[in-house]
Protein backbone atom coordinates (compact mmCIF):
# COMPACT_ATOMS: atom_id res chain seq x y z
CA UNK A 1 0.00 0.00 0.00
CA UNK A 2 1.39 3.26 -0.96
CA UNK A 3 1.62 5.71 1.90
CA UNK A 4 0.75 9.26 0.88
CA UNK A 5 3.29 11.91 1.55
CA UNK A 6 2.35 14.61 5.10
CA UNK A 7 0.29 17.04 4.34
CA UNK A 8 0.40 20.66 6.02
CA UNK A 9 -2.28 23.50 6.99
CA UNK A 10 -1.21 27.31 7.92
CA UNK A 11 -3.01 28.48 10.96
CA UNK A 12 -1.87 32.05 11.12
CA UNK A 13 -3.46 34.19 14.29
CA UNK A 14 -2.71 38.27 14.44
CA UNK A 15 -2.52 40.67 12.06
CA UNK A 16 1.16 40.29 11.16
CA UNK A 17 0.92 36.79 10.98
CA UNK A 18 -2.36 37.09 8.82
CA UNK A 19 -0.09 39.57 6.02
CA UNK A 20 2.71 36.47 6.11
CA UNK A 21 -0.39 33.92 5.19
CA UNK A 22 -2.01 35.51 2.92
CA UNK A 23 1.49 36.38 1.07
CA UNK A 24 2.76 32.18 1.32
CA UNK A 25 -0.91 31.33 -0.23
CA UNK A 26 -0.74 33.62 -2.97
CA UNK A 27 2.53 32.93 -3.66
CA UNK A 28 3.01 29.64 -4.06
CA UNK A 29 0.89 26.86 -4.32
CA UNK A 30 1.82 24.22 -2.66
CA UNK A 31 0.10 21.14 -3.38
CA UNK A 32 0.80 19.88 0.22
CA UNK A 33 -1.29 22.72 1.59
CA UNK A 34 -4.11 23.40 -0.86
CA UNK A 35 -6.62 25.41 0.85
CA UNK A 36 -5.86 24.24 4.35
CA UNK A 37 -5.45 27.81 5.86
CA UNK A 38 -6.49 29.68 8.29
CA UNK A 39 -6.53 33.58 9.49
CA UNK A 40 -7.75 34.44 13.15
CA UNK A 41 -8.21 37.56 14.81
CA UNK A 42 -9.91 39.34 18.02
CA UNK A 43 -10.86 42.54 15.65
CA UNK A 44 -12.55 42.59 11.95
CA UNK A 45 -10.73 45.38 11.43
CA UNK A 46 -7.24 43.84 11.70
CA UNK A 47 -8.75 41.57 8.69
CA UNK A 48 -9.83 44.06 6.55
CA UNK A 49 -7.88 44.32 2.80
CA UNK A 50 -8.25 48.10 3.32
CA UNK A 51 -7.19 48.71 6.48
CA UNK A 52 -4.37 45.63 6.71
CA UNK A 53 -3.60 44.03 3.08
CA UNK A 54 -3.78 47.25 1.02
CA UNK A 55 -0.08 47.94 0.40
CA UNK A 56 0.69 43.75 -0.42
CA UNK A 57 -2.87 43.82 -2.65
CA UNK A 58 -0.73 46.88 -4.56
CA UNK A 59 2.08 44.64 -5.19
CA UNK A 60 0.08 41.63 -5.83
CA UNK A 61 -3.02 41.42 -7.35
CA UNK A 62 -3.61 37.70 -6.52
CA UNK A 63 -3.47 38.86 -2.34
CA UNK A 64 -7.25 40.12 -3.22
CA UNK A 65 -8.29 37.07 -5.30
CA UNK A 66 -7.13 35.25 -2.28
CA UNK A 67 -8.40 37.03 0.21
CA UNK A 68 -11.87 36.27 -1.51
CA UNK A 69 -11.52 33.13 -1.54
CA UNK A 70 -10.84 32.28 1.96
CA UNK A 71 -12.76 35.08 3.71
CA UNK A 72 -16.12 32.56 3.62
CA UNK A 73 -14.15 29.72 5.96
CA UNK A 74 -10.97 30.54 6.70
CA UNK A 75 -10.94 34.19 8.33
CA UNK A 76 -12.05 33.35 11.80
CA UNK A 77 -12.97 36.29 14.48
CA UNK A 78 -12.63 34.91 17.88
CA UNK A 79 -13.64 36.54 21.25
CA UNK A 80 -15.82 39.14 22.91
CA UNK A 81 -13.28 41.82 23.30
CA UNK A 82 -15.03 45.21 21.14
CA UNK A 83 -11.44 46.53 20.13
CA UNK A 84 -9.65 43.36 19.86
CA UNK A 85 -6.46 42.03 21.76
CA UNK A 86 -4.42 45.36 21.51
CA UNK A 87 -0.86 44.76 22.50
CA UNK A 88 -2.08 42.71 25.35
CA UNK A 89 -1.26 38.83 24.97
CA UNK A 90 -2.88 38.05 28.56
CA UNK A 91 -6.44 39.50 26.63
CA UNK A 92 -5.67 37.43 23.54
CA UNK A 93 -5.39 34.11 25.38
CA UNK A 94 -8.55 34.81 27.34
CA UNK A 95 -10.41 35.45 24.43
CA UNK A 96 -9.33 32.34 23.17
CA UNK A 97 -9.73 30.49 26.06
CA UNK A 98 -13.72 31.72 26.30
CA UNK A 99 -14.50 31.79 22.59
CA UNK A 100 -12.44 28.36 21.82
CA UNK A 101 -15.63 26.79 20.39
CA UNK A 102 -15.81 29.36 17.35
CA UNK A 103 -11.68 28.47 16.71
CA UNK A 104 -12.89 24.90 17.10
CA UNK A 105 -14.98 25.02 14.29
CA UNK A 106 -13.20 26.75 11.72
CA UNK A 107 -10.19 24.62 12.35
CA UNK A 108 -12.57 21.90 11.88
CA UNK A 109 -13.24 23.09 7.93
CA UNK A 110 -10.07 22.77 7.43
CA UNK A 111 -10.66 18.42 7.36
CA UNK A 112 -7.25 18.09 8.99
CA UNK A 113 -6.19 14.51 8.46
CA UNK A 114 -4.45 11.94 10.97
CA UNK A 115 -0.80 13.11 9.00
CA UNK A 116 -1.24 16.88 8.97
CA UNK A 117 1.56 18.98 10.27
CA UNK A 118 -0.34 22.48 11.54
CA UNK A 119 2.21 25.66 10.96
CA UNK A 120 1.22 28.44 13.23
CA UNK A 121 2.24 32.05 13.12
CA UNK A 122 2.82 34.74 14.99
CA UNK A 123 4.40 37.66 16.05
CA UNK A 124 6.00 37.30 19.61
CA UNK A 125 5.38 41.25 20.31
CA UNK A 126 1.75 41.50 19.33
CA UNK A 127 -1.55 40.59 21.84
CA UNK A 128 -3.95 38.13 19.49
CA UNK A 129 -1.60 35.75 18.28
CA UNK A 130 1.11 36.08 21.09
CA UNK A 131 -1.67 35.37 23.42
CA UNK A 132 -4.12 32.79 21.70
CA UNK A 133 -1.34 30.44 19.34
CA UNK A 134 0.13 29.02 22.38
CA UNK A 135 -3.03 28.17 23.57
CA UNK A 136 -4.74 27.12 20.77
CA UNK A 137 -1.54 24.11 19.99
CA UNK A 138 -2.27 23.29 23.91
CA UNK A 139 -5.85 22.36 23.71
CA UNK A 140 -5.05 20.90 19.98
CA UNK A 141 -2.15 18.38 21.41
CA UNK A 142 -4.52 17.66 24.78
CA UNK A 143 -7.84 17.37 22.33
CA UNK A 144 -9.02 14.34 20.68
CA UNK A 145 -12.00 15.97 18.94
CA UNK A 146 -10.17 17.76 15.97
CA UNK A 147 -6.91 16.11 14.99
CA UNK A 148 -4.89 12.96 16.44
CA UNK A 149 -3.59 13.56 19.67
CA UNK A 150 -0.64 11.35 18.48
CA UNK A 151 -0.03 11.97 15.29
CA UNK A 152 -0.03 15.20 14.23
CA UNK A 153 2.77 17.48 14.36
CA UNK A 154 2.69 21.29 15.55
CA UNK A 155 5.25 23.83 14.28
CA UNK A 156 5.49 27.09 15.48
CA UNK A 157 6.84 30.60 13.70
CA UNK A 158 7.53 33.57 16.40
CA UNK A 159 8.83 36.32 14.79
CA UNK A 160 10.24 38.91 17.21
CA UNK A 161 10.13 42.55 17.34
CA UNK A 162 11.89 45.44 15.89
CA UNK A 163 15.16 46.26 18.46
CA UNK A 164 13.32 49.79 18.63
CA UNK A 165 9.85 48.53 19.50
CA UNK A 166 9.10 49.24 23.00
CA UNK A 167 8.86 47.74 26.39
CA UNK A 168 5.82 46.07 26.09
CA UNK A 169 6.48 43.81 23.28
CA UNK A 170 9.13 42.75 24.82
CA UNK A 171 7.43 41.51 27.65
CA UNK A 172 5.12 40.20 25.35
CA UNK A 173 7.85 38.13 23.17
CA UNK A 174 9.15 36.50 26.43
CA UNK A 175 6.07 35.57 27.44
CA UNK A 176 5.00 34.43 24.04
CA UNK A 177 7.97 32.59 23.40
CA UNK A 178 7.87 30.52 26.79
CA UNK A 179 4.72 29.76 26.19
CA UNK A 180 5.37 28.10 22.65
CA UNK A 181 8.01 26.25 24.33
CA UNK A 182 6.48 25.41 27.41
CA UNK A 183 2.83 25.48 28.75
CA UNK A 184 1.25 26.24 31.46
CA UNK A 185 2.04 24.27 35.48
CA UNK A 186 3.32 21.34 34.13
CA UNK A 187 5.78 22.88 31.57
CA UNK A 188 4.89 20.48 29.26
CA UNK A 189 6.38 21.04 25.88
CA UNK A 190 4.07 22.86 23.61
CA UNK A 191 5.09 22.75 19.95
CA UNK A 192 6.97 20.25 18.69
CA UNK A 193 9.23 22.84 16.98
CA UNK A 194 9.64 26.37 17.43
CA UNK A 195 11.11 28.42 14.86
CA UNK A 196 12.68 32.32 15.48
CA UNK A 197 12.55 34.92 12.56
CA UNK A 198 13.79 38.42 14.04
CA UNK A 199 12.57 41.64 11.87
CA UNK A 200 15.59 43.50 12.49
CA UNK A 201 17.57 40.88 11.15
CA UNK A 202 15.95 40.43 8.25
CA UNK A 203 15.20 44.20 7.61
CA UNK A 204 19.45 44.64 8.01
CA UNK A 205 20.10 41.72 5.72
CA UNK A 206 17.81 43.05 3.19
CA UNK A 207 19.29 46.85 3.63
CA UNK A 208 15.50 47.98 3.75
CA UNK A 209 15.28 50.80 6.77
CA UNK A 210 14.90 53.64 4.52
CA UNK A 211 11.35 52.71 2.82
CA UNK A 212 7.79 52.80 3.78
CA UNK A 213 6.92 51.16 6.85
CA UNK A 214 4.23 48.89 4.65
CA UNK A 215 6.98 47.98 2.22
CA UNK A 216 9.55 47.27 4.97
CA UNK A 217 6.78 44.53 6.27
CA UNK A 218 6.03 43.09 2.68
CA UNK A 219 9.63 42.81 2.09
CA UNK A 220 10.49 41.09 5.47
CA UNK A 221 7.22 38.85 4.82
CA UNK A 222 9.08 37.85 1.37
CA UNK A 223 11.45 36.47 2.89
CA UNK A 224 10.26 34.55 5.65
CA UNK A 225 7.23 32.85 3.52
CA UNK A 226 10.65 31.85 1.19
CA UNK A 227 11.76 30.06 4.58
CA UNK A 228 8.46 28.34 4.86
CA UNK A 229 9.06 26.93 1.40
CA UNK A 230 12.38 25.86 1.76
CA UNK A 231 11.40 23.63 5.24
CA UNK A 232 8.27 22.26 3.02
CA UNK A 233 9.72 21.36 0.18
CA UNK A 234 12.06 18.39 0.79
CA UNK A 235 8.68 16.50 1.54
CA UNK A 236 7.64 16.86 -2.17
CA UNK A 237 8.54 14.70 -5.62
CA UNK A 238 11.46 16.66 -6.28
CA UNK A 239 13.58 16.09 -3.50
CA UNK A 240 16.16 13.15 -4.20
CA UNK A 241 16.46 12.84 -0.93
CA UNK A 242 13.38 13.56 1.38
CA UNK A 243 12.95 15.21 4.85
CA UNK A 244 9.75 14.64 6.07
CA UNK A 245 8.24 16.31 9.13
CA UNK A 246 9.59 12.90 11.65
CA UNK A 247 13.00 13.85 11.03
CA UNK A 248 12.23 17.71 11.89
CA UNK A 249 10.98 16.93 15.23
CA UNK A 250 11.69 13.92 16.17
CA UNK A 251 15.63 14.11 17.95
CA UNK A 252 14.87 17.50 19.31
CA UNK A 253 11.80 16.36 21.17
CA UNK A 254 13.48 13.51 22.42
CA UNK A 255 16.82 15.78 23.69
CA UNK A 256 14.23 18.29 25.14
CA UNK A 257 15.75 20.96 22.74
CA UNK A 258 13.62 21.85 19.89
CA UNK A 259 14.12 25.78 18.89
CA UNK A 260 14.98 26.57 15.17
CA UNK A 261 16.09 29.26 12.93
CA UNK A 262 16.54 29.39 9.43
CA UNK A 263 19.91 30.53 7.66
CA UNK A 264 19.32 31.90 4.13
CA UNK A 265 21.27 32.32 0.52
CA UNK A 266 18.64 32.88 -2.08
CA UNK A 267 18.67 33.91 -6.03
CA UNK A 268 21.85 32.51 -6.74
CA UNK A 269 23.11 32.00 -10.38
CA UNK A 270 23.96 27.97 -10.46
CA UNK A 271 26.36 28.57 -13.02
CA UNK A 272 28.08 30.96 -10.76
CA UNK A 273 27.28 29.59 -7.18
CA UNK A 274 28.38 26.32 -6.07
CA UNK A 275 26.64 24.35 -3.23
CA UNK A 276 29.44 25.77 -1.46
CA UNK A 277 29.34 29.26 -1.33
CA UNK A 278 25.65 28.92 -1.28
CA UNK A 279 26.75 27.42 2.52
CA UNK A 280 28.92 29.78 3.26
CA UNK A 281 26.57 32.93 2.29
CA UNK A 282 23.62 31.69 4.46
CA UNK A 283 25.66 31.14 7.52
CA UNK A 284 26.12 35.41 7.44
CA UNK A 285 22.44 35.44 6.80
CA UNK A 286 20.37 33.78 10.14
CA UNK A 287 17.12 35.36 10.31
CA UNK A 288 17.48 35.19 14.23
CA UNK A 289 20.25 36.58 16.34
CA UNK A 290 22.40 33.48 17.25
CA UNK A 291 26.13 32.34 16.73
CA UNK A 292 26.15 29.19 14.73
CA UNK A 293 28.61 27.61 16.69
CA UNK A 294 26.50 26.95 19.31
CA UNK A 295 23.72 25.48 17.21
CA UNK A 296 24.04 21.11 17.48
CA UNK A 297 21.41 20.11 14.78
CA UNK A 298 21.16 21.55 11.05
CA UNK A 299 18.88 20.78 8.21
CA UNK A 300 20.04 21.52 4.75
CA UNK A 301 17.99 22.35 2.32
CA UNK A 302 19.51 23.18 -1.43
CA UNK A 303 16.56 23.76 -4.42
CA UNK A 304 17.69 23.75 -7.83
CA UNK A 305 16.64 23.82 -11.76
CA UNK A 306 15.59 20.37 -13.05
CA UNK A 307 18.62 20.50 -15.86
CA UNK A 308 21.64 21.48 -13.51
CA UNK A 309 20.93 17.83 -11.57
CA UNK A 310 20.48 16.11 -14.94
CA UNK A 311 23.39 17.30 -15.61
CA UNK A 312 25.44 16.23 -12.80
CA UNK A 313 26.17 19.74 -11.32
CA UNK A 314 24.32 19.29 -8.36
CA UNK A 315 23.66 15.77 -6.51
CA UNK A 316 22.98 14.44 -3.23
CA UNK A 317 26.02 13.17 -2.58
CA UNK A 318 27.93 16.57 -3.04
CA UNK A 319 25.47 17.95 -0.72
CA UNK A 320 25.81 15.96 1.96
CA UNK A 321 29.64 16.09 1.61
CA UNK A 322 29.80 19.90 1.22
CA UNK A 323 27.07 19.86 4.11
CA UNK A 324 29.42 17.35 6.22
CA UNK A 325 32.49 19.87 5.71
CA UNK A 326 30.36 23.01 6.51
CA UNK A 327 29.28 21.79 9.76
CA UNK A 328 32.58 20.50 11.38
CA UNK A 329 34.01 24.15 10.35
CA UNK A 330 30.96 26.41 11.36
CA UNK A 331 28.53 24.12 14.07
CA UNK A 332 29.01 22.94 17.99
CA UNK A 333 31.68 20.45 18.36
CA UNK A 334 34.30 18.24 16.30
CA UNK A 335 31.80 16.63 13.98
CA UNK A 336 29.78 19.33 13.34
CA UNK A 337 26.95 18.87 15.86
CA UNK A 338 24.84 15.72 16.91
CA UNK A 339 22.41 15.43 14.07
CA UNK A 340 22.44 16.96 10.18
CA UNK A 341 19.93 16.17 7.23
CA UNK A 342 20.53 17.50 3.68
CA UNK A 343 18.07 17.44 1.39
CA UNK A 344 18.75 18.31 -2.54
CA UNK A 345 15.31 19.30 -4.36
CA UNK A 346 15.33 19.69 -8.23
CA UNK A 347 11.87 22.18 -8.45
CA UNK A 348 9.98 22.47 -12.05
CA UNK A 349 10.65 26.31 -13.07
CA UNK A 350 12.92 27.31 -10.43
CA UNK A 351 15.85 29.05 -11.96
CA UNK A 352 18.20 29.81 -9.36
CA UNK A 353 20.17 28.23 -6.75
CA UNK A 354 19.02 28.88 -3.10
CA UNK A 355 19.64 27.07 0.24
CA UNK A 356 18.55 27.56 3.48
CA UNK A 357 20.33 25.90 6.89
CA UNK A 358 17.93 25.36 10.03
CA UNK A 359 19.78 25.53 12.59
CA UNK A 360 18.75 24.49 16.26
CA UNK A 361 19.71 23.90 19.47
CA UNK A 362 21.70 26.93 19.41
CA UNK A 363 22.51 28.87 22.50
CA UNK A 364 19.51 31.59 23.14
CA UNK A 365 21.72 33.99 24.75
CA UNK A 366 21.55 36.60 21.62
CA UNK A 367 17.90 36.33 21.57
CA UNK A 368 17.59 36.66 25.51
CA UNK A 369 19.88 39.55 25.70
CA UNK A 370 17.92 41.26 22.72
CA UNK A 371 14.75 41.07 24.99
CA UNK A 372 15.25 41.03 28.75
CA UNK A 373 16.48 44.65 29.30
CA UNK A 374 13.26 45.92 27.91
CA UNK A 375 11.54 42.82 29.62
CA UNK A 376 11.97 43.91 32.96
CA UNK A 377 11.81 47.42 32.46
CA UNK A 378 8.22 46.75 31.38
CA UNK A 379 8.11 44.78 34.82
CA UNK A 380 9.43 47.39 36.81
CA UNK A 381 7.09 50.20 35.85
CA UNK A 382 3.67 47.47 36.30
CA UNK A 383 1.91 48.60 39.69
CA UNK A 384 1.60 45.08 41.25
CA UNK A 385 -1.13 44.72 44.37
CA UNK A 386 -1.95 41.74 46.28
CA UNK A 387 0.02 39.38 44.14
CA UNK A 388 -0.83 41.07 40.48
CA UNK A 389 -1.29 43.45 38.16
CA UNK A 390 -3.41 44.80 35.25
CA UNK A 391 -2.11 44.85 31.43
CA UNK A 392 -3.77 48.21 29.54
CA UNK A 393 -3.26 49.19 26.37
CA UNK A 394 -2.34 52.52 26.91
CA UNK A 395 -3.41 53.33 23.32
CA UNK A 396 -6.84 51.71 24.07
CA UNK A 397 -7.57 51.52 28.02
CA UNK A 398 -10.71 49.56 27.63
CA UNK A 399 -8.30 46.54 26.55
CA UNK A 400 -7.15 45.50 29.82
CA UNK A 401 -6.04 41.82 31.71
CA UNK A 402 -5.17 41.03 34.79
CA UNK A 403 -1.71 38.98 35.26
CA UNK A 404 -1.10 37.20 38.51
CA UNK A 405 3.01 37.17 39.94
CA UNK A 406 2.56 33.42 39.55
CA UNK A 407 1.78 33.52 36.09
CA UNK A 408 4.96 35.88 35.69
CA UNK A 409 7.03 33.33 37.88
CA UNK A 410 6.02 30.30 36.04
CA UNK A 411 6.52 31.99 32.53
CA UNK A 412 10.41 32.62 33.76
CA UNK A 413 10.90 29.64 35.12
CA UNK A 414 9.70 27.13 32.48
CA UNK A 415 12.10 29.66 30.26
CA UNK A 416 14.80 29.17 32.40
CA UNK A 417 14.68 25.38 32.54
CA UNK A 418 14.42 25.45 29.17
CA UNK A 419 17.58 27.35 28.61
CA UNK A 420 19.21 25.17 31.34
CA UNK A 421 18.48 22.21 29.20
CA UNK A 422 19.63 23.85 26.05
CA UNK A 423 23.11 25.12 27.09
CA UNK A 424 23.48 22.01 28.65
CA UNK A 425 23.03 20.16 25.67
CA UNK A 426 25.81 22.43 23.78
CA UNK A 427 28.19 22.14 26.63
CA UNK A 428 28.38 18.74 26.17
CA UNK A 429 28.35 18.50 22.42
CA UNK A 430 31.26 20.91 22.31
CA UNK A 431 33.39 18.75 25.19
CA UNK A 432 32.39 15.11 24.72
CA UNK A 433 35.38 13.10 24.53
CA UNK A 434 34.95 9.53 24.73
CA UNK A 435 37.85 7.42 25.31
CA UNK A 436 37.92 4.97 21.95
CA UNK A 437 40.63 2.32 23.42
CA UNK A 438 38.82 2.06 26.53
CA UNK A 439 35.05 1.49 25.03
CA UNK A 440 36.62 -1.13 22.15
CA UNK A 441 38.13 -2.90 25.30
CA UNK A 442 34.56 -2.93 26.98
CA UNK A 443 33.20 -4.28 23.84
CA UNK A 444 35.71 -7.52 24.24
CA UNK A 445 38.13 -6.16 21.60
CA UNK A 446 41.88 -6.59 21.89
CA UNK A 447 44.97 -4.72 22.24
CA UNK A 448 45.52 -4.74 18.55
CA UNK A 449 42.80 -2.57 18.04
CA UNK A 450 44.18 0.14 20.16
Amino acid sequence: MEQRSTNWSIIASGEGANRICLQYYSKFHDSVIGDKVLLLNTSPSDVSPEKTFEYIISRDEDVKRVFEELKKDRICIFGKSPSGAGNNWKVGENEAIRDFDTIRRYIANLKLSGRDVILGITTLGGGTGNGSLPYIIHRLKKGRTLVSKRENSYIALGVLPYDFEAPQRYFNTVCGLTRLLRYGDKAEQNADMVLLVDNSRVEAMLKTVQGMQEERYYLINQEIIKAIRMMIAPGGSGAKTTIDIADYYQLPRNIGVYHFAPCLSLGNDPEIFDLETAMEVATQNPLAPMDPETAIMAYIVAIVPPEYVENGHFSQEDLEAKAHAWAVKHMAGKWGGIMRYSSLVALPGQKTLDLMILLGGFSLDKVMAKCLQKYYDFLDVLDIKKGEAELIDSDRPEIKARITLKDIERIETNLKDYIAVSEEKIRKTVTAETDLREKLKEFGFGESYS
